[in-house]
């Protein structure tokens, strides 16, 4: 992610909502790739786990 940065409820409020806007979609990832192996590895571990706990899936199946 290009910009780690925390904003806190304060500062947010202190922006107007066009601004709340933009800091809110500069912070969405929508490429796979600016994710870190180790992070993206950990979501799609723990999203199988829950599919799997749901019954979604079958326990072992590669998630597809």
């Amino acid at each position: 992610m290009a910009d780690d940065r925390i904003w806190s409820a304060a500062e947010l409020e202190l922006l107007t909502p066009d601004e709340r806007h933009r800091v809110f979609n500069e912070g969405v990832v929508t490429d796979l790739g600016q994710l870190s192996p180790e992070f993206l590895a950990r979501v799609r571990a723990k999203g199988k786990a829950l599919l799997e706990e749901r019954g979604l899936i079958p326990p072992d199946s590669d998630g597809g």
